[in-house]
């Protein structure tokens, strides 16, 4: 008993020091930080499908502009040819 009294008053100011530093999360913090959470992740990132999806199309770009620029280059080297041909 003399035990009880003598930790008793420690082990009250231990917890009450810990729920006043809110070191423990209650249920309504966490749906509140999961709200916040899922706000954030769906402002600020996409999902994988979608990252797919536009990274197939911006390959599908980069082949086009590399396919443009060949044929910009193929039409300069023939009108290069023609005319020192001419000469």
């Amino acid at each position: 008993m003399d035990k009880w009294l003598f930790y008793g008053p420690c082990a009250a100011f231990v917890i009450t020091s810990l729920i006043n530093l809110k070191i423990f999360a209650r249920a309504e913090d966490l749906s509140k930080l999961k709200a916040e959470l899922m706000a954030y992740t769906s402002e600020h990132f996409v999902n994988r499908e979608t990252y797919s999806d536009n990274h197939k199309a911006l390959q599908d770009q980069m082949l086009q502009i590399h396919q443009d620029v060949s044929d910009v280059k193929n039409i300069l080297i023939s009108i290069v040819n023609a005319h020192s041909s001419r000469n």
